[in-house]
């Protein structure tokens, strides 16, 4: 199963670390799936990419994923809730942590 993982970012060195750090441990407690983060991907990209324009990116790879999870401060993020929205639109099944 190939997972998204939806976490907060803002471009912030922390939330890079966080995301890294779950992302191991759920590889090591699931080695079944594949869990794939949309910030590794494109982070270096967030001071050169318009945000709607990073957030098609976002979007277009969690279209091709069985699943997403959803962690960090996920209530305060713009990104993170158009992501929990999209699966939702798009029968998507969604985990919080």
């Amino acid at each position: 199963m190939l997972v998204y993982m939806s976490h907060a970012f803002q471009g912030l060195q922390e939330n890079v670390e966080e995301v890294e750090e779950l992302v191991h441990e759920l590889v090591q407690e699931n080695p079944e799936h594949t869990f794939i983060s949309p910030i590794n991907c494109f982070g270096f990209m967030f001071h050169d990419t318009e945000y709607e324009h990073g957030l098609r990116m976002c979007l277009d790879l969690l279209d091709k994923c069985d699943m997403m999870v959803v962690s960090g401060d996920w209530l305060n993020s713009v990104g993170v809730n158009r992501e929990i929205d999209y699966c939702f639109q798009n029968n998507i099944p969604v985990v919080f942590l």
